[in-house]
């Protein structure tokens, strides 16, 4: 029997045994979030900036960008069926300024995350109702240094008038920002 001819079938199956007794690749398994794997996997992720700001402010987010969103009003929809949850409809007009040298493509704007301090489990629904003039963002999502964007966006909130609301916007989805209300 020629050499090869034994040594490839041994390689071959120290391979698959050191493969199969290693317990796979190193990675946290699903849910895991106390491991040392998992802790050290969290903190080499990258991190979105987060920079803080109230409604009715200008906040700046970096890049040139400047953020104001009104402080959440009572929304009195033309189209009830429009919002589609019950829940406490909320108003609000959002202004994005370009104040930098390049232009701003601002096509991923949303509100990512929504909380409440009555029950950290439930979260808003967004409202498009062309009737009332809040369709979103514009079809022109590309703004010019020196030039602003602004438009209308509503909420359906499942709490009642008081609860403290938070709100995390994210403008082009490199940064986030927390405003904190009172749900009217």
């Amino acid at each position: 029997m020629k050499r090869w001819q034994i040594i490839t079938p041994l390689a071959l199956a120290s391979v698959v045994a050191i493969a199969f007794f290693s317990a796979g690749p190193r990675v946290p398994m699903d849910g895991d979030k106390t491991s040392a794997l998992a802790i050290s996997e969290k903190e080499s992720q990258e991190k979105l900036d987060e920079v803080e700001g109230g409604f009715g402010s200008d906040v700046d987010l970096g890049n040139g960008l400047i953020l104001n969103v009104s402080d959440p009003e009572v929304f009195k929809a033309k189209d009830f069926d429009a919002l589609g949850a019950e829940g406490r409809p909320l108003l609000m007009n959002i202004k994005l300024s370009n104040t930098g040298s390049k232009e701003l493509d601002l096509a991923s704007f949303s509100i990512i995350q929504s909380a409440f301090d009555s029950d950290d489990s439930l979260s808003c629904f967004d409202v498009f109702e062309e009737a009332s003039g809040v369709a979103g963002l514009p079809l022109e999502t590309i703004v010019a240094p020196g030039k602003s964007l602004e438009f209308k966006w509503a909420i359906v909130c499942p709490t009642v008038a008081g609860d403290k609301l938070y709100l995390t916007f994210s403008a082009t989805g490199e940064e986030q920002i927390t405003l904190e209300s009172t749900v009217k």
